[in-house]
């Protein structure tokens, strides 16, 4: 029997004395996640307080995220910390586990704003978000993300029906890994201005932060959207516009210190008024960007934003100035920039195009030769080529005439019937077609109208026909 009851006794101290320590070892790791997130740029914490129990814990942060250096907007964040190794503390909850833990943290999140703008309602409006991340012994963590749904009516008259947002990260423990999956399925806005609704969102990531300031991060990332539409309200004209599978892709890499960067973006359908388009695709590269150089343009573009006290026109000429220096070292290891493909179709036909801007760094090795713009110009080559159907360009520049032509007419004059217009935006846009095929800035091939340019060694070529980039530039 005392050996019983000493075993016993065993047990308990096994069990209660735990989570005592892994207190303090999840107080430290959480600790250090709220420094990390606060390292976010915009972000910043206004203030932090924490409760240690014996099998759980509790904190708040205030965050103040930056807009325009005003920090109207907040984050209080309240934290639940069940300790391990087995999280005792979950048995007064619905959500028990006995699973060997660092500690499992429960989160509710409110966003809140004291700005006299606008949105401020809306904000204040949005529900709770509810968080529970799971802390591995190794320091690892998932966290389940949950916004619930939400139909309000606001006093501005607005109105917003959201199903609420479930979703899901993994992360390393220094922050620097992170993948997340991301979901909804309706939101609605309307007011009596406009109808907003997007339908079916779906967010991945899996990116890579290699270095503590969390900007230009690796890895992947892609967004697709069912069904995106805005209708106006106002006037007789509904200016209804619908896209349907929309889908936007990213994906960055890093080889010793240069970063290459991938990204496409495509529609199944885009239909405005009458009109429909699609499907549609463009994709685009960029190769060779010095990471260092790149990141010294974004300090001194930071830095100039962030400085009050010089005017505008300083402002631009020490940027341009800075830019400038670091130029070099950026077109160093002949970086390239590439419209990969562009295809859009249409009931009247098809828009196609191809692009790409290199940089030659064998001429750069000199910083006072590469700091000369002549020389840049001449460490460039580029070459382009676009087409469009006929009957699609002759519509879309004609609309584009009838706009120039309202827009031309003072207030009191009397616009010309839809008819008039019509005709009008017709004669301007086929005059403007005679004059560009006449100047050979286009050439109509085969029922579609083609531009082709290649620029290398001070040189424009357009269509064949060689351009002086002097005479050019005097004309401009």
């Amino acid at each position: 029997m005392r050996a019983i009851i000493i075993i016993i006794i065993i047990a308990l101290i096994a069990i209660i004395v735990p989570p005592y320590w892994f207190g303090m070892k999840a107080e430290e790791e959480y600790n250090n996640l709220i420094e990390t997130v606060s390292k976010y740029e915009n972000l910043e914490i206004i203030s932090r307080s924490y409760k240690r129990g014996w099998l759980k814990s509790s904190g708040e942060i205030k965050y103040s995220v930056k807009d325009e250096d005003k920090n109207h907007l907040k984050i209080i964040q309240r934290d639940t910390i069940y300790h391990g190794p087995i999280p005792i503390g979950t048995l007064s909850t619905d959500k028990i586990t006995l699973k060997p833990v660092m500690a499992i943290i429960e989160t509710d999140a409110d966003i809140k704003t004291d700005s006299k703008e606008k949105y401020a309602e809306f904000i204040n409006s949005l529900p709770q978000a509810n968080f529970e991340t799971t802390l591995s012994l190794s320091g690892y963590g998932t966290t389940e993300v949950s916004i619930p749904a939400v139909d309000n009516k606001l006093k501005s008259g607005t109105s917003l029906n959201w199903s609420g947002l479930d979703g899901l990260i993994n992360f390393t423990p220094d922050l620097h890994k992170a993948s997340s999956v991301f979901n909804f399925s309706e939101l609605e806005i309307e007011d009596e201005k406009a109808l907003i609704s997007v339908s079916g969102l779906n967010l991945e990531s899996n990116l890579d932060y290699p270095a503590s300031n969390f900007k230009n991060p690796l890895g992947d990332m892609s967004v697709k959207i069912e069904e995106i539409s805005s209708e106006g309200r106002e006037g007789e004209d509904p200016n209804k516009v619908t896209i349907s599978n929309f889908e936007i892709t990213a994906s960055t890499n890093q080889t010793g210190n240069l970063l290459n960067h991938t990204h496409s973006a495509g529609i199944g359908q885009i239909s405005v008024g009458g009109n429909s388009y699609g499907p549609g695709i463009y994709e685009f590269e960029i190769r060779n960007i010095d990471k260092t150089a790149f990141e010294e343009i974004q300090m001194a573009i930071k830095e100039n934003q962030a400085d009050e006290n010089q005017d505008t026109v300083t402002l631009s000429d020490l940027l341009t100035a800075q830019i400038m220096k670091t130029l070099p070292s950026l077109l160093k290891n002949s970086p390239e920039i590439e419209l990969t493909k562009l295809s859009v179709k249409t009931g009247e036909g098809e828009i196609n195009g191809h692009a790409i801007i290199a940089a030659s760094g064998d001429s750069l090795d000199n910083p006072e030769l590469a700091a000369n713009p002549i020389f840049l110009l001449a460490a460039l080559s580029a070459e382009m080529n676009f087409s469009v159907s006929k009957p699609l360009f002759d519509n879309l520049l004609k609309d584009y005439k009838i706009e120039e032509i309202t827009d031309e007419m003072n207030n009191n004059e009397k616009l010309p019937s839809d008819k008039e217009l019509q005709t009008l935006g017709q004669e301007r846009a086929q005059a403007e077609i005679k004059e560009m095929l006449d100047q050979k800035i286009l050439i109509l091939n085969n029922g579609k109208y083609e531009i082709e340019a290649t620029y290398g060694v001070g040189r424009v070529t357009l269509n064949g026909n060689p351009l002086d980039l002097g005479a050019l530039i005097n004309q401009l």
